[in-house]
């Protein structure tokens, strides 16, 4: 089950579907290319490999069936800068602009 409150974004592939970029789809992503989404996420220099296990990783909330091959065959040249920018919508929504009004976050004070 997914959070309501990170919206997913509506891509059409196969079919119409909910890209969303959650913990799980974080996780996921992590545990199939070794490569964490916190030290940053540039599409632009992301691999062929990366990009595709990324969007599996944000697909397979709805439909846990789908492997990274069925995910690679929906994507091709023709559609490539869409599925870019509905990916990029998808993390612009999991990471939302801090409020101005609180601040940044504090710093983590060494343990010990």
């Amino acid at each position: 089950m997914s959070d309501p409150t990170i919206p997913a974004v509506k891509l059409n592939l196969d079919k119409e579907r909910n890209l969303l970029l959650d913990l799980n789809a974080m996780v996921t992503f992590e545990q199939e290319t070794g490569k964490s989404l916190m030290e940053g996420a540039d599409l632009s220099k992301m691999g062929m490999i990366e990009f595709r296990a990324l969007l599996w990783a944000c697909l397979i909330h709805e439909d846990e069936s789908l492997t990274l091959k069925n995910v690679g065959a929906m994507v091709h040249p023709g559609n490539m800068e869409e599925v870019s920018n509905a990916i990029a919508k998808a993390f612009e929504a999991a990471t939302p602009e801090p409020d101005g009004d609180k601040g940044p976050l504090p710093e983590a004070r060494p343990v010990g």
